[in-house]
Parts: C-alpha cells; structure tokens; sequence
C-alpha cells in the first residue's frame, strides 16, 4: 500500500480497499490474487462467500435486525482490469503494482500505466458497505465478476443464484445514473497469405506511429482521437511500391489504438520519398487530440537487414482492402446526437509467412443492427478467405426511464449535492446487459465515481466524486422503502 498516497486522501475503508486493489496485480484472466483477497476479508469479517464455476466470487452480509424484511441488494463489479502502459515505461502486470499517485482532486498513475479504477472503484465501494459491522441495512451480496473487460465473460457464465435478489447496483459506470447500455459483438479473422522473398536490392524500413489518445472503444469512439490502427493503414496505402512484410497496430478490442507500427521493404531510391510522405502524415495527424504530454508521429528508419518475406501484390492488396473496408469510427447516431452504433477496428496484425489476423467490436444500442453490422464484416472477411467468427456478444441493456428506483436514487443524489441527477444510456457494454436477460424481475442501476480516459495510461478517479458516490450507496442500501 502507498502509505504517502494514503495521506492525501480520505480515511476511509473505501480508500484503504481501493489502495490495496491497485497493490495486487489483477489483468483479465488473472484475477485469483485479488479474489483471494477478498474471501480472506470475508472470512475475517465472517461473511459467507461462494466461487462459481466462471470464476466469479458472491459474499453474502445478512440483513440486520429488523430489516429481514427489505428488499435484497446486490453490490455488482468486476474484478479485471484493461492493462496498458505507457511507450517506454516497462511494467509487468501480472507481477507489479500499480503505483497511484494524487494530482489535486485525482488518482492517476503518473501517465505510466492505466489505473484500474475500472472497476476497483467498484470493488471498494462494496466492499466498504459488506465489512461495515455498523451498518443498519438488508441482505446485501457482493457480486464480483471475472473477465468484464474481455468480452464479459464472467457475467456470460454467471450462477444463476448469483442474481437472485430484487435490485442490482452495478458499480462501473461513472455517470449518474447509467439505465442502459449498448449490446456488443466482439469478432475476428484470421487468414495466412501468399508471401514471397523481397527483391535482394531493396531497402528494409521500420514505420512506428505513437503518441495517440487512446482510449474506451465505447465510451470514447465519438471523441477527435482518432485510432493508430486506421491511421497507420491509411499510410500504408498511400505509399507506392513498398511491400509489407509485418505488422503490429493495436493490442485489446476495447481499447482504441494508440500505437502501431510495421516493417516492409521499399525501393532502395525510394527513401527519400518515404520520408516525404511521413513528413505530410505527420501533418495530417495534428487535427487529432494526441496522449497528453505527446506529439502524434510516425517515424520511419532503416533497418540493418531486410525481412525473410514479404507479402506477394496480390495478397497485400487483399490485406488492403479489408483494412480500408472493415467499419470503424461512429456508424450511427441516436436523436439526441449520442452514439447508437460503432465499430473498433481494434488489432491489424501478422508477419509474411505467418498468420494475418483483424479483431473488432461492434457495439450497438439496437442489437438487431448489432448483428447486421457484424454479418456484414464477416461476410467481407469471409469472401476474402478469411476465417472469421463471433467470439463474445451480449445483450444491450433497454432502459426503464420513470422507474421507482430512478426516482428514489434521483432523489437522494439531489439531498447530496443539491443537483438533479442525469440519466444516461452509454455506448459502453456493462454487465446488466446480461443480468437483465437471466433475472427479468431485477431492478437495475449503474454508477460510480468519476473517471477520465479509463483503458488508457491517463485514467483518473476523482477523489471528491468518490466521496459523493460512497454516501450516495450508503443511503439507498439503508432506505427501507426502496
């Protein structure tokens, strides 16, 4: 635990359980530390708690004296985060701890690494009220998932009794209040390509684009960020004769690339050419908000040998052609100018030789255009001979605007901070997308503290946010009429 950091914030549980999350290293598919973490709490808080087949970890704090009668509420986050770092900065996730530091009303990693406030803000939100022996409320559970930030895999396999309750607060959304979200199809084609040897008088080049923003592929796919797997394809295709030979853009289907880069083999008298075309790129790349701190630039530098392979003409313009065709960016857009349908162009890579593969995610509030989306690239992918399948989808999640519980929470947001509450539906997939489809009786709200560029270096948690959003949970567990 930051001990220096612990001094700058609230003295709280809430604070102490969020230090100590980011301390234990919990990327997706490798949550069992801080799972462990937390049976050891309920254990030493006598709590009764439950692993799933999936993975995913229920606590179950029975209801105070006199409240067996109340509604049954569940605390719902996920365990996993994004993990991503920043060009230069080495950090193994599933050895390292996050390192949070305070920069006035945020907890930022410094730029280094992403912060996981997604979803430990959640996780310690719960498991504040779950360990308060002071606390004066009905059953409540703790629900933590696996695998959220991959495709929601653990809210996919889910026990069924895990959701046997009457309302569900899901804690991942930092807007007050989320009521519903887009469905999601996550899918991708794979294909090996006819290569061949690079002409033995060809020069070897190195292309990398860095300094781009980054960021949600939901919530954040409407912003001026632009993506370093587009743009990079875009590049590629303006340059004459070069011959690719690898490429690496792009890392999570969630996250809107920041980085790219590729080798290939150009003409030998054609590098100053090359680097002309960089120059403009460059250009071009300023209408985009870069990383903060960053410019946006694309180098381009010799390398001492060339590739083994490059791809053959053919087989590079098939590549091409999907990369250019492939959807991405906002696609449709609901009345209110909000986001209805999207897709990330999330992973371009291969090498010559190798396997050649496109991830993407398609995310709509509308699942049947969800599916038409999706269909039509996989068709494209398909026609091209590559091998392309859905591999994770869910439901999007239909708001209910003038529901009881809306009211109820619109009305204690107001006591405590004397503003009305908005209500939003997100571009973001969240679990109740799921959970509303396996108990149609649950009553559902998502919210939680403030962040910024969440599944990038720069995510922030606001601290005083953080202090509204613990009262705001702790006065509608403890509302008898809810």
């Amino acid at each position: 635990m930051n001990t220096s950091v612990e001094k700058l914030l609230p003295d709280n549980a809430y604070w102490k359980y969020f230090l100590k999350i980011c301390s234990i290293p919990h990327p997706s598919g490798h949550e069992e530390k801080l799972r462990d973490f937390l049976i050891a709490e309920a254990v030493k808080h006598h709590l009764a708690y439950r692993v799933d087949d999936a993975g995913n970890l229920a606590i179950e704090r029975p209801a105070a004296a006199g409240w067996e009668n109340s509604a049954v509420i569940i605390l719902q986050a996920h365990l996993d985060m994004v993990p991503q770092a920043a060009e230069g900065v080495e950090f193994d996730f599933l050895r390292d701890s996050i390192v949070p530091v305070v920069e006035g009303d945020w907890v930022t990693t410094g730029g280094r690494t992403t912060l996981g406030a997604d979803d430990g803000m959640g996780v310690a939100l719960a498991m504040e009220l779950l360990t308060d022996k002071t606390l004066q409320c009905g059953a409540l559970r703790g629900v933590f998932t696996v695998s959220e930030e991959t495709g929601l895999g653990g809210a996919e396999d889910i026990a069924p009794d895990f959701l046997q309750g009457d309302i569900l607060f899901n804690l991942d959304s930092d807007v007050v209040f989320t009521i519903g979200c887009a469905g999601g199809s996550r899918f991708a084609g794979k294909s090996k390509l006819p290569d061949e040897m690079p002409e033995p008088d060809a020069l070897g080049v190195k292309l990398k684009l860095q300094g781009m923003h980054g960021g949600h592929s939901g919530v954040d796919i409407h912003l001026n960020i632009g993506s370093a797997t587009v743009a990079l394809g875009g590049f590629l295709r303006s340059v004459e004769n070069l011959r690719l030979a690898r490429v690496n853009a792009g890392t999570l289907h969630n996250a809107i690339a920041r980085e790219a880069e590729a080798e290939a083999v150009i003409p030998a008298g054609d590098w100053e050419k090359l680097c002309t075309a960089a120059a403009d790129f460059n250009c071009e790349m300023q209408k985009f908000t870069p990383a903060p701190g960053k410019e946006i630039t694309l180098s381009v530098e010799k390398t001492s040998a060339l590739p083994a392979k490059v791809l053959t003409p053919a087989a590079q313009k098939i590549l091409y052609d999907l990369w250019q065709k492939l959807p991405h960016g906002v696609l449709q857009k609901n009345a209110d100018n909000s986001t209805a349908t999207s897709s990330n162009l999330a992973v371009v890579s291969g090498a010559a030789g190798n396997e050649w593969s496109f991830i993407l995610l398609v995310r709509s509030l509308y699942d049947a255009e969800r599916k038409r989306v999706t269909n039509d690239a996989l068709n494209l992918m398909r026609d091209n001979d590559f091998a392309a399948d859905v591999d994770s989808e869910y439901t999007s999640w239909e708001p209910q605007w003038n529901s009881l519980l809306l009211e109820k929470a619109c009305a204690i947001y107001r006591d405590i901070t004397g503003k009305d509450a908005e209500r939003f539906v997100i571009h973001g997939g969240l679990e109740p997308g799921l959970f509303c489809g396996m108990n149609p009786n649950l009553q559902m709200l998502s919210f939680a503290p403030a962040t910024q560029s969440v599944h990038s270096p720069q995510e922030k948690l606001s601290i005083s946010d953080s202090e509204k959003v613990r009262k705001l949970l702790r006065e509608l567990v403890t509302t008898h009429d809810l």
